[in-house]
């Protein structure tokens, strides 16, 4: 994030000034599913995919989730369940708050129900919802974010499609560790500015609870400061350079799962 302003502050300016630019027609995603390498916890090298690694106390626990197929809400919304046909958990709307089509990534797939990742706190907190409710769609990308390199791709299965150095956060307000997955595709009204000409929304949470009017979502997107490219600089979001988020706004549709580590 900048110094000025929040990803979220960005976004909630975004919707009123782009008219919900960021929606995605559903079916536009990869030819297919492919298995996914879960990478090792930035903090634990040793531990497995699906383990976790408390960093925040109880803000973010990290969790690594191999998946190929996102969850795109047909319905006027989908309730979210603790287990199959469990407690109520929460119910979300058909869009996000910016506008855009809902997609939520699958974990797990039971027939008449989906273990999906949910985009609140605390971060990796899944939930059950009926898959009558949804579209099921194979994604057949992933995004790897490697903080201590500060690199960053997009695979294909095992083929890397796009590479680039990126920013990171400070120790302070660090860049979370774990799978999450894209929820937003938003154009910025100023490609020169702050954020560049785009900002991928980001199903996450940074240590900020509030910032600049925002609630701490993190995201990907472009810079007006190249030199801050390779340095732990942010307030926790992923910078890159701004050819690249142009890139990445064409190529990764939503729901495609970032794993940070």
């Amino acid at each position: 994030m900048s110094k000025a302003t929040s990803l979220i502050g960005l976004l909630a300016a975004l919707l009123v000034l782009s008219a919900c630019r960021g929606t995605e027609p559903t079916g536009s995603i990869g030819s297919g599913p492919a298995p996914v390498e879960a990478p090792p916890s930035a903090t634990d090298p040793s531990s497995a995919a699906g383990s976790g690694t408390t960093l925040f106390g109880d803000l973010d626990t990290a969790r690594y989730v191999d998946s190929a197929t996102r969850a795109v809400v047909t319905g006027a919304g989908v309730d979210v369940f603790d287990s199959p046909g469990g407690q109520h958990i929460t119910t979300l709307g058909p869009t996000t708050a910016f506008g855009t089509t809902r997609v939520l990534l699958v974990e797990e797939n039971r027939g008449d129900w989906l273990k999906v990742l949910l985009p609140i706190r605390p971060n990796h907190r899944s939930g059950w919802i009926p898959a009558s409710a949804v579209d099921l769609q194979p994604i057949d990308l992933s995004v790897r974010v490697d903080l201590a390199a500060r690199t960053m791709s997009v695979r294909s299965g095992g083929e890397v499609l796009l590479s680039s150095p990126i920013a990171v956060g400070t120790a302070e307000t660090p860049t979370p560790i774990g799978t999450f997955f894209i929820t937003d595709k938003l154009a910025t009204p100023d490609p020169g500015g702050a954020y560049g000409p785009n900002a991928l929304g980001l199903s996450g949470f940074g240590v900020l609870t509030e910032f600049a009017g925002g609630n701490g979502q993190v995201g990907i997107h472009g810079t007006n400061d190249p030199s801050s490219i390779g340095q732990a600089i942010s307030h926790g979001c992923v910078r890159v350079p701004n050819d690249v988020i142009e890139e990445l706004a064409e190529l990764l549709p939503l729901g495609t799962p970032v794993h940070v580590f």
